[in-house]
């Protein structure tokens, strides 16, 4: 298994982070792999099998959105708060096609008391940018 990067998380949640993250079943299903995390920032890999296509032969909607929603959330995890999605807004650019080797990336723009704003980009190979996402999360809990 391939090391994640730590840009400095706190040790105890960095190894939070990826064990929830490792015991994620949907995570696991999907392929992501976690590459990254810093405060307020997350990495994911991907490359997309033929089950998570649509029908015309390119990645399925649903799961760039969820790979965005996934690398949003993380990244407000590595600021020790826990936080579920309130609603996400998702814009296609360029197709992501079977296999192609795409990360996501997660970043916290705001944090308040209750609500947290992040962004998200998947960005494939030829450092294109596939998808960009923008979501409001609630905040839960905070460590």
């Amino acid at each position: 298994m391939a090391s994640i990067v730590n840009n400095g998380v706190r040790q105890e949640l960095f190894e939070e982070i990826i064990r929830d993250f490792n015991n994620s079943s949907f995570s696991q299903l999907m392929g992501f792999k976690l590459i990254e995390l810093g405060n307020g920032i997350s990495a994911i890999e991907f490359r997309p099998s033929k089950v998570l296509l649509n029908i015309m032969g390119i990645l399925h909607g649903g799961v760039s959105a969820a790979l965005c929603d996934t690398a949003m959330g993380i990244s407000i995890k590595t600021l020790g708060k826990t936080s579920v999605t309130v609603e996400m807004k998702i814009n296609y650019l360029i197709p992501v096609n079977l296999g192609e080797k795409v990360k996501a990336y997660g970043k916290v723009i705001k944090v308040g008391e209750n609500i947290c704003v992040a962004e998200s980009e998947i960005i494939n190979a030829n450092n294109k940018i596939a998808a960009k996402a923008v979501g409001t999360y609630f905040i839960l809990k905070s460590k």
